[in-house]
């Protein structure tokens, strides 16, 4: 069918445009893919390698005989038993792909190759929704998944016996879902399987939850024949390790997300972290920790990692981790604190160090070892008053005089700052101790600088 002709479809009030586009280098010529179809390119594609008039497994350099095509040839089983180094990259870019789904359209491909089809994707379908969709692919145009998703997927006539889909590391071949001759009058062949110039299919159960399935799907053109029996105890003997790598990359990405949720977090806290590894290096600091290191307020960064100037001079933070070896798993030492003196007049920068307790035996040296905790009193605290208006039931106007209350504003200070008048104020005042349970001022600036309200958020 020529690029850009548009097939037609109408079901009930459904008039479906689909354009039978192609991608060259997404879809091999048809020419190429029937060469590829005889004995020595098929032995090729399985990672194994001519040897004169004979073939030789580029695993093992053993010789072997092929048998008959579509018999348990020795090829598929040869590289069945030894596994193979084209497999065992497979099965490693599971793994990769898992954590990276960049790396999806690579190893599909190997695996598309490996026995002979032209398309490969992973598919997931929701059987009571009637739901589904090609969740990665390599060979459909991109015309065909979103047309997958929005139209075919609830028309997929090998689907509709749900029953064979209900076990993980179950393969089937397209032919005992449904016979060929009755695929072929379907509008499912007709307008999304006959326009990619597929036929033969083979599916391999990767998982199961509930109603939703997710699955491997390998196709093919009717030219090249049904998928081998072979090639259906391969997928049967990969779809473990493709399970195992979808599963590992949910694990690496909840990390990753748990690790966004925790630095944002760290970043909200009204107090400079760091956390240091064994070396005084810094692994993480939050937002605040970074201000007062960049202010330069007695803490300093050098080739021997973070550093303090107290009154008796420089000290490195290292030095005050490592106090020697204690029981596995420990830090040596208590918790310490300093005071970093600043100029006459102005407060100390306030540190606390704390070790850290890890008994994990695979802890290496650039893991944290300790925490250091800073407070800068000079630092405004940023009070938001509309967080203060959910939290106490201040009103407006409340909310704005205790917001700068907490800065450390006089009432006078905050009387000039919001235009009202010094009586004004301690009216309001009066209602915010009320609704806080504050008894006096100072009182107060601590309930809303230590509280939820004093979050940089």
């Amino acid at each position: 069918m020529a690029n850009g002709y548009l097939v037609e479809r109408r079901s009930g009030r459904d008039r479906r445009m689909v354009s039978d586009r192609r991608l060259g280098s997404e879809r091999r010529a048809g020419d190429e893919r029937r060469q590829s179809a005889d004995h020595e390119s098929v032995a090729a594609a399985r990672g194994l390698i001519s040897g004169g008039e004979s073939f030789i497994d580029a695993t093992t350099g053993a010789p072997y005989e092929l048998a008959p095509m579509g018999s348990k040839s020795t090829l598929a089983r040869s590289l069945l038993d030894g596994v193979g180094a084209v497999l065992v990259d497979i099965v490693g870019g599971f793994y990769e792909a898992g954590t990276d789904a960049k790396a999806w359209p690579q190893v599909l491909s190997r695996l598309r190759d490996l026995i002979d089809a032209d398309v490969c994707a992973i598919a997931s379908h929701e059987h009571d929704a009637g739901r589904g969709r090609l969740e990665h692919s390599v060979g459909i145009d991109a015309l065909y998944v979103t047309a997958y998703a929005d139209f075919y997927a609830r028309d997929n006539v090998w689907l509709r016996d749900q029953e064979k889909f209900t076990t993980a590391d179950t393969v089937w071949a397209s032919q005992d879902l449904l016979p060929d001759a009755r695929l072929v009058e379907t509008e499912f062949y007709k307008f999304w399987l006959r326009p990619q110039e597929l036929f033969h299919h083979l599916f391999g159960v990767i998982n199961v939850e509930g109603d939703r399935v997710l699955f491997l799907m390998l196709g093919r053109a009717r030219a090249k024949g049904a998928f081998w029996e072979d090639d259906a105890d391969l997928i049967r003997r990969l779809l473990p390790a493709l399970r195992r790598g979808l599963s590992a990359g949910v694990g690496f990405k909840r990390l990753q997300s748990l690790h966004r949720i925790a630095l944002d977090t760290l970043d909200a806290l009204p107090i400079g972290v760091f956390l240091l590894n064994d070396g005084g290096q810094i692994v993480v600091a939050n937002r605040l920790a970074r201000e007062i290191l960049q202010d330069d307020e007695g803490l300093y960064v050098s080739t021997s990692g973070l550093g303090v100037r107290l009154t008796g001079g420089r000290v490195k933070v290292r030095d005050l981790i490592l106090g020697g070896p204690s029981r596995a798993g420990e830090r040596a030492g208590e918790i310490q604190g300093f005071s970093l003196p600043r100029g006459p007049g102005r407060k100390p920068v306030t540190l606390l160090l704390s070790p850290v307790q890890d008994f994990s035996e695979a802890r290496n040296r650039s893991d944290p070892a300790a925490v250091l905790f800073a407070a800068d009193p000079e630092r405004p605290v940023e009070v938001d008053p509309r967080r203060l208006t959910r939290i106490y039931g201040l009103s407006r106007a409340e909310a704005r005089v205790a917001a700068l209350l907490a800065t450390g504003k006089r009432l006078d200070e905050v009387a000039a700052a919001l235009g009202l008048t010094y009586e004004t104020v301690r009216k309001h005042l009066k209602q915010i101790f009320s609704k806080t349970s504050s008894e006096r001022q100072a009182d107060l600036v601590r309930t809303l600088s230590l509280g939820p309200g004093g979050l940089r958020i």
